[in-house]
């Protein structure tokens, strides 16, 4: 199977993300039908993956001693500029 980018990072970074989640997590809660319920449980449990190995990243970096980038962390950028 031929991978292109699209696949490998649907979402530019952490944020966007996570708007996508509450945005599932919403719709549960009007109960306008967009999403079954067990279609929301496999989003939820996606989810849920992608925050584990985020946090398995950061201990790995605590643990080399290493600052990682904001690229690496998955941070948008545009709110890092300044810092």
């Amino acid at each position: 199977m031929k991978i292109n980018k699209k696949q490998i990072n649907d979402f530019g970074d952490f944020e966007e993300m996570v708007k996508a989640h509450r945005g599932v997590l919403k719709s549960l809660i009007d109960q306008d039908g967009y999403f079954k319920n067990g279609e929301a449980v496999e989003i939820n449990n996606g989810f849920g993956k992608q925050l584990s190995y985020m946090k398995l990243k950061l201990e790995a970096y605590k643990m080399m001693r290493e600052k990682p980038t904001i690229d690496e962390l998955f941070l948008p950028v545009e709110k890092n500029k300044n810092k």
